[in-house]
């Protein structure tokens, strides 16, 4: 469920829906001191046992999660639904800033040299946008003793992503002795392109994360105000948008209260977190926006500025080479009652085949008031070059606000079970 000025923010970004519906190390933008980026102060015990105050019409009981929606339990079940296709408005650059121009360096005849002689020679190359594009020499993410692959075959990206994710992991694990290993789900494919379910994860910028939960769970388990740790999950956003070149976050709109409502408690700033969150939030263009089926994950896209302007420059060569063939976008269409894949094939102007084949469908029915993927041929225009917006980093926090460490609470306990 959503608040009403989460509503109205989600109207305001319809437009940008783009359908149903992650090279080098890091390049780090230095802050103007260390302490724009430190976190508040958080003990490790209160990662077990902190919890956020209860608002007022949750007194009657000892837990503050909220009541389950129905949608999110059916987008939960069912993948096709995941929103992962959103796209949200384009952040504008501060006046006058100029982002670092990658190979600048090097002429596009000596780039063209390079790819011919090693097609990974400069590193990951990623063409088009998130749901409509390829990967060419993506690096998977590798094995780590804090996070684990669900899928090790679908998990390649730009070394952008694979850095940023790692680096934010790794940065959680440090801060709190004894976080069990993260759940890392689809990336890309090897090769990028379509990859069923999503819309999105076409050229290595896109990645699904699980949230940090207080019990052993399986992948892809839904996070609940009696199960999320907030404090872990709350630290890896912070530290993704901080620490690297985050272009949105997915995160149902429950779990951004309950996040959202843990930073306050730990002195957050309230300002900067106002403009991270979509939920509760100020700004035209927020971070962390909601999407239907992000309840049991998160979905992260980076801006991947240096494997994007390799795109940009070798994407000519790459065509006239035969080494990939123009991405395929797709468009998404809900079905009226009545409608059939003739009815679609003849409007979108493709094949009933390659309906179903985007849609995994193994028959010829459509179900009424459903989304469906319908695939666009003729390749995409290239963009020109990226400039990365400048990092929304959080105000140095003040000695108030570092000594504002709430006594640690008691873990939620349910009263009944539930239903009862």
């Amino acid at each position: 469920m959503r608040s009403s000025s989460c509503s109205r923010l989600v109207l305001a970004f319809g437009a940008a829906l783009a359908g149903i519906g992650c090279v080098g190390p890091l390049t780090p933008r230095a802050p103007s001191s260390p302490a724009a980026v430190a976190p508040p102060v958080e003990s490790a015990e209160r990662v077990e046992k902190a919890a956020p105050p209860a608002e007022p019409e949750a007194a009657a009981t000892d837990c503050d999660e909220p009541k389950a929606s129905p949608a999110v339990a059916e987008d939960d079940g069912d993948p096709a639904t995941v929103d992962d296709g959103f796209e949200a408005p384009a952040q504008e650059a501060a006046s006058g800033a100029q982002s670092a121009v990658p190979f600048a360096d090097l002429t596009d005849q000596e780039i063209v040299a390079r790819l011919r002689t090693d097609i990974g020679a400069l590193g990951p190359i990623s063409i088009g946008t998130a749901h409509s594009g390829v990967l060419i020499a993506g690096v998977r993410m590798p094995e780590g003793p804090n996070w684990q692959l669900t899928n090790p075959g679908l998990a390649w990206g730009t070394k952008e992503t694979v850095d940023a994710l790692a680096h934010a992991i790794d940065a959680v694990a440090a801060r709190f002795p004894d976080t069990p290993p993260l759940f890392i789900g689809d990336i890309s494919a090897k090769r990028g392109g379509h990859l069923p379910p999503h819309v999105s994860h076409q050229s290595g910028r896109d990645a699904d994360v699980g949230y940090y939960l207080t019990e052993p769970a399986r992948p892809y388990t839904t996070a609940t105000a009696a199960n999320l740790d907030r404090a872990r999950t709350w630290h890896l956003l912070r530290t993704l948008i901080v620490d690297s070149d985050v272009d949105l976050i997915l995160v149902d709109t429950q779990i951004q209260r309950l996040l959202k409502a843990h930073a306050l408690s730990i002195g957050e700033d309230p300002a900067w977190l106002d403009q991270i969150f979509q939920v509760g939030g100020k700004s035209s263009r927020p971070i962390i926006f909601h999407a239907k089926g992000h309840a049991n994950h998160f979905h992260v896209r980076f801006y991947s500025p240096v494997a994007r302007e390799l795109g940009r420059r070798a994407y000519r060569f790459l065509l006239s080479r035969g080494l990939i063939t123009p991405p395929t976008r797709y468009i998404t269409h809900t079905v009226k009652p009545g409608e059939t894949l003739t009815h679609l094939a003849r409007r979108y102007k493709v094949t009933i085949d390659a309906i179903k084949k985007a849609n995994a469908l193994t028959s010829d029915v459509l179900r009424a008031n459903k989304q469906y993927k319908i695939p666009q041929t003729g390749g995409i225009p290239m963009p020109a070059r990226l400039v990365v917006p400048p990092r929304r980093l959080p105000p140095s926090p003040s000695p108030e606000a570092e000594a504002k460490a709430a006594p640690a609470l008691e873990p939620c306990r349910r009263t009944s079970a539930p239903g009862g």
